[in-house]
């Protein structure tokens, strides 16, 4: 009865042990795979990092391209202040190229006088 007794607790704990040691095969197979896929996902990060620019690189490029841009702009400015200047300058000739021409001019009613003082006829002796 002893060994009965010792035997079926030795097997007890036999089955205990191998169901245990089954479960811990099977976790470990789990987590191994699980692993594994960390892994893959791991190297394509990699893989995908080395193929993007680094902050500093794209923080470089977009300078370029904006410091370019800005220094045509500025270019295109001061080509457009030039021409502004010159046409200011012209216009302000030309206005006073005409002042001077319509001080040098009589107007219609001057001139119609000048006329009638020449024939000697005026507009007030027909009226009379």
């Amino acid at each position: 009865e002893r060994i009965d007794y010792l035997e079926q607790l030795l097997g007890d704990s036999a089955d205990k042990h191998a169901k245990e040691l089954q479960d811990l095969k099977e976790a470990h197979a789990k987590f191994m795979a699980a692993h594994g896929k960390q892994a893959k996902d791991v190297d394509a990060l990699k893989a995908l990092h080395q193929h993007h620019a680094t902050m500093g690189e794209r923080l470089d490029y977009l300078e370029t391209l904006l410091g370019d841009s800005a220094d045509k702009h500025a270019q295109e400015l001061e080509a457009l202040k030039a021409a502004h200047a010159k046409h200011t300058d012209a216009f302000a000739k030309h206005a006073s190229d005409v002042g001077a021409m319509a001080a040098h001019h009589a107007t219609v009613a001057e001139r119609l006088e000048y006329v009638e003082k020449l024939l000697g006829d005026s507009a007030d002796k027909h009226a009379q």
